[in-house]
This record gives structure tokens, sequence and C-alpha cells, in this order.
């Protein structure tokens, strides 16, 4: 779940109210029911008077979920877990220990969900419990003064919830449609909300029927949940997107789906990956994911296991790829360093660069929250008498980790310039800074330290990836409600390799490394690391790491193809800082031998398309836009180009197709909004109109905000110490393309 959590029974606002008194338990706190009467203890199917609507008639806003019939589910129409368990011990018992279960009793999102109701009132949490706790949603408990019972607290997202969603949405936040449970469901369509073992086991196809859907194998039911936005109904500003994970797999490789992936790979979803068989053959209900915090909390060992197992699965690899001095040309470079037999020159600075690719996350690594989440890349050189001659990325005693550590992170700015920290997300303005490693890309981390003359050779120098949830900040302000251990630092993947000290002046001829990599794989290094500086704008370098890619595949290969669309992408992109035309030739003539390798190759027709674009070839990159709609019709990107040209051509009938088909694909799309709006207008088309215009405003980039973030950069130097970047503007750190 968003968050993805751990450890009180229920909301504050709920005791609140008055109907359950506080105990002592041994895990924490529990609620007694009080012995007052208790009007509609279990919910109401109808809108009583005192329900707070401070969002309109609504009673689900501001989430995105719905009820089938409009109206409320009584907590008693929710079948509790312990009913499941009966004939699913083994699904019970994972699902028992996973975020799902958890995700609202535990005590960092309680910590959190407590603020917002402190700061904003309980209505308010209606957005946050369409996914954290649907069951005290659909039943009316979220109103200030409630009394309605809420056992379900303790279950999250219990059984019946998922295995009673009829339909489900892609703009997330709670955006799918719940019936009320049923455990069985008849052939001529009416449903039994209550069966016995006996009566279910004798019509096991009317059970299916009411809780198997096709819908529950599909990614888009994860969507709902597993992408989410700040509303003006919680921030009481603007909105403002906060993760698209379902988004970030649509967009890559795993998904099928899109043709901009820099390699092909069969279709995985979110359940193929967090859904692995279990030992009964059955779709693991643990979902495994980096969510390693509820598992130590409660010291439950399986679901540890299973999260650090997916963690170290080999999804994140890291490669001690690069030496350079400072002074060297940004192309000048000793790489791979075990393959050319590299010294390190005593009494000189040398600079490392380490690669950390994202090979297995079918979604941005870290995913969701990283305000909170931490991931990060630490380095060590240490001589052979164990002397420290670099170090980054130590976690210190207390448990922080040094703001200048190359970590996957994001920072949240408030109204004032002050970073948020405590996840208070309705209060942020800006993201001074978001570091991912996007599915199937890659990053580079630089690391430059001085080699001392007396310093003893060899040198060894450390790559790690680390990751724990939550960070030292967060998981301290957790205290303060609730004790809690620090999060567990998991070790993703490591490097090693040692370098001896040389005095030449040049790099020594021996003694050389053993020489472990193949062709093939220095080839995977050099694109890997073209890729990661592609996506830190380091244009030239990347230019200069493909060619050696290429230089290292097979002639007429797959390989070939690939590096040569990658340097061709590369091209058009370095056109931006320059009018050379030569730069487009060079990504022309890359794109003709790529597609003279393989010619329905729907990258190379893609940048084919774009390069066309450039140099005014509107009706050839038409035809091979029109061509890749056809084969992919859920690439947003293809669809949003194709809109644009149809602009161009005057063919505003099919832009306006071409525009709402991209709002099928992503209902966030703020480009395809605005331009709907106008054409709209133009044909007359006045509620649409408004509707696209209204979309738009409140979608449109916050000029007051990216003044916050560009500001509290230039203040923050430390932030990006390890990244490579180079200026665009006064943008000093990169985006992604």
């Amino acid at each position: 779940m968003r968050t993805c959590l751990i450890a009180i029974f229920v909301l504050g606002a709920t005791w609140l109210a008055g109907s359950f008194s506080i105990a002592p338990s041994s895990h924490g706190v529990i609620l007694i029911k009080s012995p007052q009467t208790v009007r509609a203890a279990d919910g109401f199917a109808e809108l009583p008077a005192d329900y707070e609507l401070p969002f309109g008639p609504n009673p689900f806003a501001p989430s995105n979920a719905r009820t089938t019939t409009g109206k409320f589910i009584k907590q008693a129409d929710f079948i509790p877990a312990a009913r499941c368990a009966a004939c699913h011990a083994n699904v019970h018992s994972e699902w028992s220990e996973s975020a799902h279960r958890n995700s609202f009793r535990e005590p960092f999102y309680q910590a959190n969900v407590k603020l917002l109701i402190k700061e904003r009132g309980i209505a308010v949490t209606r957005h946050c419990e369409s996914c954290h706790n649907p069951v005290a949603l659909f039943s009316g408990a979220l109103t200030t003064n409630s009394r309605i019972a809420r056992p379900f607290d303790e279950e999250g997202v219990t059984c019946s919830v998922c295995h009673s969603i009829a339909s489900a949405g892609t703009t997330g936040t709670g955006s799918y449609e719940i019936a009320p449970p049923a455990l069985l469901e008849r052939a001529n369509g009416e449903r039994v909300s209550e069966a016995t073992d006996d009566e279910i086991n004798a019509d096991l196809p009317s059970h299916y029927r009411a809780v198997m859907r096709p819908l529950l194998k599909t990614p888009e039911l994860c969507a709902a949940c597993h992408k989410a936005a700040v509303v003006p109904e919680l921030n009481k500003r603007k909105w403002l997107r906060s993760f698209v994970v379902y988004d970030e797999w649509q967009q890559s490789a795993f998904s099928t789906e899109t043709v901009q992936p820099l390699s092909r790979r069969d279709r995985q979803t979110c359940q193929s990956c967090h859904m692995p068989p279990s030992t009964d053959k059955k779709a693991s209900h643990r979902w495994p994911g980096g969510n390693t915090a509820i598992p130590a909390h409660y010291n439950w060992p399986g679901q540890s296991k299973a999260t650090s197992d997916l963690l170290r699965s080999g999804v994140i690899s890291v490669d001690i790829f690069a030496l350079r001095y400072p002074s060297d040309d940004p192309c000048k470079l000793m790489a791979p360093i075990e393959s050319v037999g590299v010294g390190l020159l005593s009494g000189e600075r040398a600079t490392v660069d380490v690669v950390v690719a994202n090979k297995g996350v079918g979604h941005a690594f870290p995913a969701e929250l990283r305000d909170i989440f931490e991931a990060w890349l630490e380095f060590q050189a240490v001589d052979a008498t164990g002397r420290v001659l670099a170090s980054s990325g130590a976690v210190r005693e207390d448990g922080s980790l040094e703001l200048d550590a190359h970590a996957y992170r994001a920072v949240p700015v408030g109204e004032q310039g002050q970073p948020i920290i405590r996840h208070d997300i309705w209060n942020t303005r800006a993201t001074a800074l978001d570091r991912q490693i996007a599915a199937g890309r890659a990053d580079v981390g630089r690391f430059t330290f001085f080699v001392p003359k007396d310093a003893h050779s060899p040198v060894t120098l450390t790559a790690r990836l680390n990751y724990r949830r939550f960070n030292r900040r967060f998981t301290d302000w957790v205290t303060l409600d609730t004790r809690v251990d620090r999060s567990p630092v998991v070790e993703m993947a490591q490097a090693t390799i040692p370098l001896p000290i040389t005095r030449a002046a040049s790099v020594p001829a021996s003694p050389r490394l053993p020489v472990s990599t193949s062709a093939a794989s220095e080839f995977a290094r050099w694109r890997a690391y073209g890729v990661a500086l592609f996506d830190q704008q380091q244009y030239e370098a990347a230019a200069h790491a493909f060619d050696q890619a290429t230089s290292l595949a097979s002639n007429g290969s797959t390989e070939e193809a690939s590096s040569r669309i990658d340097l061709a992408m590369t091209c058009l992109r370095m056109e931006r800082a320059g009018s050379s035309q030569s730069v487009l030739d060079r990504a022309e003539k890359s794109l003709a031998r790529a597609l003279e390798i393989a010619a329905v190759n729907p990258r190379g027709r893609y940048y084919r398309a774009l390069l066309n674009i450039k140099r005014f070839r509107y009706s050839e990159a038409l035809r091979d836009l029109e061509s890749l709609g056809r084969e992919y019709p859920r690439d947003r990107q293809v669809w949003g180009q194709l809109a644009s040209l149809y602009l161009v051509h005057r063919r505003d009938a099919d832009a306006q197709s071409a525009y709402e088909h991209v709002l099928k694909i992503d209902p966030d799309d703020t480009e395809a909004h605005m331009k709907l709006a106008g054409l709209y207008w133009r044909f007359g088309m006045a509620e649409p109109a408004k509707r696209e215009q209204d979309a738009y405003q409140a979608r449109h980039t916050d000029t007051v905000a990216e003044t916050m973030r560009r500001n509290y950069l230039r203040a923050h130097p430390e932030l990006y110490a390890t990244w490579p970047w180079r200026e665009f503007g006064d943008n000093p750190i990169g985006s992604m393309p």
C-alpha cells in the first residue's frame, strides 16, 4: 500500500468520539467498546444527517473509491479474514504478515494519519483510507464523533476488500468500485453473502464467481492504490502527483506496451513479481516488495526473509566501472577497470565511476515514497594496511545517513522552504529533489579521492547499494508516539575491485587484473554506463559510451542495432544544445544502419519519426507513428506525438481522437487536457472544453514551486555532491528524458 505500515489499533479520532476506551496491550494500544448504547454500531446503508460532507455530496471524497450501490456497506457485511482461513490457512498466514493486512494498524502509518487528523480533521483521511482502511471508509466511520465499531482496523486491506472489487481505474488514490462482499454468486447473478462451508464446497463455481474475477490478475487492480496524488481537498492548494508506480511499470519493458524500453522482454505484471507461487502452488499473499519495517517491527522472520530475498535477487546491480583523473577530458577514461589493467597514481586525485543498474524492478527504484524510504550507494577505498582513503554513504552511529551520500530519495519542501520530514504530504509545496532509477535504466555515482604517496598497494574499492525503510528522521519522529526500532539496512548488491598503486605517469602494462568479462558482458556494461550518463544529461560522454558498446557488438547483431539507436537518441538530445546539423546527420546515419539490421525495430522507427519531425519531414514521421500506434495502442508517447502531428496537418478531428486516446492510457496527461480544451472550444463543445480546461489548470506546473525547488537546491549542494551533472539553464542535476 502507499506507505505500507505497522502497529496501533485505530485512528485517534475514533476513540476521541467516545465509543471506545483505551487499554494497554502487549503490542501497543487496543480499544475497548464502551458500555454505552452505540447507534448503528457496524455502520449504515443510508447517509445519516450528521455525516460530514465537506467535499460535496460524495460520501467517499476526496478519495476516488466508490461502491456499486452508491451507498455505504455495513462492517457486518464484510467477511472477516478468519472466516477465509478455515479453507485457506496458508494464504491467511501469509496475508497476516503482509503490508496489506497491516496497512492501517502499524505505527508508521498511525503516526502519519494522526498528524493528518490533528491538522486537517478526520473527514480528509477518506483520501488515505480508501487504500489503507477501506472498511472504515465504506462503513461511514470516517466522520467526526463517529460511533461505529471498527474491528477491521486490525485487518487493513482484508480478503473481502480485494475480492469484492468490481472494477478499477488508473487514476489511483482508491480508483476502484467495490460491491457488497459475497461468498457465492449464482449463475443468474444472484449474490449470497452468508453460506456455510458445506454450501460453498457444494457449489465451488459460484464461490469462484463471487471472489475471483479476471480483474484480480491485472496490474490495473494494483493501480487503484499504487498510484496517488495530493488533491486540493488535502493540501488546500492544488493537485500534485505523489507517485506513479503503475505508470512506471506501464512504460517499462515489463508491460510490453511501449516502444521506448532499451531492451525487449517477456511480459511481467505486478502479480507475477509480487505474488509468486507459494509452496502450495497458490499465488503468494505475502506480496514481498520493499517493506522491511513491518516484519522487523513485529518480528516476523518469514516475511523478513521473503522481502530481503527479493531485494537481494539481482534486480539491482552495482559495477565499479571506470577510472579517470579530474583534469582529464570527460571522454578520456579507463574502463572497464579490470579489463584495462589500470592502477592508481600515487600522489594524485582519482575519480571512480560506479554504475547502478535497475535490471529487474518493473518500476522505478526505490518505489513510491522516496521522502521516507531510503536507498543509497556506499563507497570505500581502503589501502593494504586498512587505511581508509575514501568513504561515502556510511550510516552514522546514530542511524542517520549523511546528506552528501549518493542517495535515491525525494526531498519535498513546505511553504516556508523547509524540508518535509514527517511525510505530511499535505504541507508539500514543491519537490526539490526526486532521484530514482527507472525500470531498465541506470545511474552513475562519481567518487573522487586522493591517493597519498605513503599509501600501501593495493587499494581495494568497494561499492554497495543499500536500502532501508524508513530513514532515521522519520522513525525517530514515529518513536515519539510509539516505540519502534530503526529500520534494518539491506545490502542489495556489492562490487569489489583491488587496484595497484603506481608512480608511473601512464597506465601500467602490469600487473593486470584478471579479466573475467566476455565481449557480450562488456557490451552490456558500456551500454548501461551510456544510459546512466544520458539520464544525467552527460550527452557527449554518453555518445562515447554508446560508440564503445557498438564496437563490442557483433556486426549485424541486435546488439549493434540497439546501441546505434542509443547513439541516435543521444544525438537528438545533443541537438538541443546547438544548431549543428552534423549532430542530426550522425543520428540519421546511425538510425539507418540500425534499421538496415532490424527494419521493423519499433524503437528505431520511433526515433526515426522524431528525427523526421526535427527535419520537418512530417509525412514520413506520420507514417511511422501511425504504424506504431496500431502496433502499440497503449504507448502514450507514440499517441501524444501522433496527436501533435495531426494538429500540424490540420486534422483536428484526428487530433481530438488521439488526445482522447492518450487520456485513456494516462488520465493525468497535462498536454492532452490542454490541447483537448482548445479543440473542444473550436468545435463548440463548451462543457467538455470546460472540463478539460479545469483538469489542465489543476495539473499544470506550479511556477512558484519550481522557483522554490531551485532555491532549495542552490542552498543545499551537498544533496548532489556525488552526481555527475551539467548545467542546462539553472537545473543543476539533470532530469529524466
